[in-house]
């Protein structure tokens, strides 16, 4: 299902964004040391909204379905060195789930069977980054560039109450996407107001990833400057007709997390 809106959305972007960034690292970027080890760990509790399912009759999960918050627990580490046309290499990894029920949904996820009335809907699906990028600036404004490997492992599935009729989708694919991340040191306050980015479009499609956020250093040890982040983050996913299956939502909220460099 999302194989092939990666491969062919993703061949001809991977290239030129490569060739872009190797050629435009070597004379901006101006690392302070030889090694760099970042972590973090963050809480986001996002809100499902839009359609999913088939184009034709899809399920609404904002009007359907009475579904509360999750809270999805993001991890990553990221290791940035001196080494000239090497990327940088960030792995990262954010599990989403949801629920949702309803007394009046009607629709149908991979468009065996059509389901309505009483239905209840979960939402299952491990996001998995790896992302080499470049560090083109990195003083008071900060840039990276590069190109992230979205691995999507997971489930939609709908059950109607009643009968026990159930709708099931399995997601299982790897995603190529474009990378970059600005942040900026706002002067004497230990403040950086930051946006991070990953995104891919194709034809009427889109699948796009991003948050903005404020971020605090904290000295607490010589070695290691500790941060507290907190923004919002966005994953939206807009997919037309592609495979069988089209899509018009979003998860959006509030995240704070811890940050660590090493």
């Amino acid at each position: 299902m999302m194989r092939s809106f990666g491969i062919r959305a993703g061949r001809k972007l991977l290239a030129t964004v490569l060739v872009v960034s190797a050629s435009a690292a070597a004379p901006l970027a101006s690392a302070d040391t030889l090694f760099g080890l970042f972590a973090g760990a963050s809480m986001w509790k996002p809100e499902l909204k839009g359609t999913f399912g088939q184009s034709s009759d899809a399920f609404d999960s904002s009007g359907d379905f009475d579904g509360g918050d999750s809270d999805t627990r993001s991890l990553y580490v990221a290791l940035e060195h001196f080494i000239p046309l090497v990327p940088n290499l960030m792995i990262r990894t954010t599990p989403v789930g949801w629920t949702g029920n309803s007394d009046e949904a009607s629709g149908t996820l991979g468009g065996l069977i059509t389901l309505s009335g009483e239905v209840s809907a979960e939402m299952d699906v491990d996001m998995q980054d790896a992302t080499f990028y470049y560090e083109l600036l990195d003083n008071w404004v900060s840039l990276d560039v590069g190109l992230t490997a979205r691995r999507l492992d997971g489930f939609l599935v709908a059950t109607e109450t009643t009968t026990q009729n159930t709708d099931r989708v399995e997601l299982s694919s790897t995603i190529p996407m474009i990378y970059g991340h600005a942040r900026f040191d706002l002067p004497f306050s230990g403040l950086a107001a930051g946006v991070r980015a990953n995104g891919i479009g194709f034809k009427d499609s889109t699948l796009v990833d991003m948050e903005a956020y404020l971020h605090l250093e904290v000295d607490l040890l010589p070695a290691v400057d500790f941060g507290i982040q907190g923004g919002l983050r966005r994953l939206s996913l807009d997919i037309q007709d592609l495979d069988d299956w089209s899509s018009d939502a979003s998860l959006d909220g509030a995240y704070v997390g811890l940050t660590a460099h090493f």
